[in-house]
């Protein structure tokens, strides 16, 4: 009796395109200003996307608009998130609180980037040069660029729903 060799293929097609922008605005004034300068109409989820890192669950928002005439899907994703952390510590004669804050970043590869601009396309032609043209004429925008999904290691984490 022959053996047989099973292959498990993973087959999760990542056919969208990533965008990194560089800006230190909050995320709803950059949304306010996509919508603004793309024509789009982000707007906030109800949840945001969670992450957990070592046992703190960490919570980037997400603005998402749906175009139905181009058949696109905008997502703007927080990739750079600071949390209150209150730890106890028990030095001395009196034991205190310690506030402080922890940065945790959703994508390792792309640490300094603050925010990501995800656009799925289903079969329509979009202009990605156009696209990042128009975020780079933006004055509260530092830059914005092209990344190549497939270069990075935690693309899993980009699947979002």
């Amino acid at each position: 009796m022959g053996t047989y060799k099973l292959v498990l293929e993973n087959d999760i097609s990542y056919d969208f395109t990533l965008i990194a922008i560089h800006c230190s605005l909050e995320p709803y004034y950059l949304a306010f200003l996509l919508n603004k300068h793309l024509k789009i109409k982000l707007e906030r989820r109800r949840k945001d996307v969670l992450l957990n890192f070592a046992g703190l669950e960490a919570g980037f928002p997400l603005f998402q608009y749906e175009d139905d005439y181009r058949y696109l899907t905008y997502q703007l994703l927080q990739n750079r998130v600071r949390i209150s952390v209150a730890r106890e510590e028990k030095d001395g004669l009196f034991g205190f609180e310690n506030n402080g804050t922890k940065r945790y970043v959703f994508m390792q590869e792309l640490p300094k980037v603050d925010f990501m601009l995800r656009i799925v396309d289903d079969g329509s032609a979009f202009a990605k040069a156009k696209t990042i043209t128009t975020l780079n004429q933006i004055t509260q925008i530092v830059t914005a660029y092209n990344v190549e999904v497939t270069t990075l290691k935690a693309k899993e984490n980009l699947i979002i729903e």
